[in-house]
């Protein structure tokens, strides 16, 4: 009987667990390049093209460079130009949001080398 209780123990952790994680299938907004972990040239903008998913409740999105919003974009699918940015690992993201700018998903996150 104590296994049988150990058992549903796991089984609930687990489900608690993988539940709080976001699945790719989830994912509202997409970043369609640059690649994560691309290199990039430190003397040119970067250029970032996204995607929000049809369907999605988003209004509009923001992008962020380095947890710093650096940019807000109208179109559901489209372009940014930031920076250029300084040499070195960068955190670039893009979040939907709803009028009120709240978030209403996760963001869409890769990590680029400027050089």
């Amino acid at each position: 009987m104590a296994c049988r209780w150990k058992r549903f123990a796991l089984a609930l952790a687990a489900s608690q667990i993988l539940g709080g994680v976001a699945r790719a299938e989830d994912n509202v907004v997409t970043i369609l390049s640059p690649a994560d972990g691309d290199k990039i040239a430190a003397s040119q903008p970067l250029k970032l093209d996204y995607e929000v998913k049809s369907g999605a409740a988003a209004h509009h999105v923001h992008l962020y460079v380095d947890d710093a919003e650096a940019a807000t974009g109208h179109k559901l699918k489209g372009s940014f130009s930031a920076g250029p940015l300084k040499a070195g690992e960068h955190k670039v993201c893009v979040a939907p949001v709803n009028k009120n700018h709240t978030p209403i998903a996760n963001r869409a996150c890769i990590t680029v080398t400027a050089q």
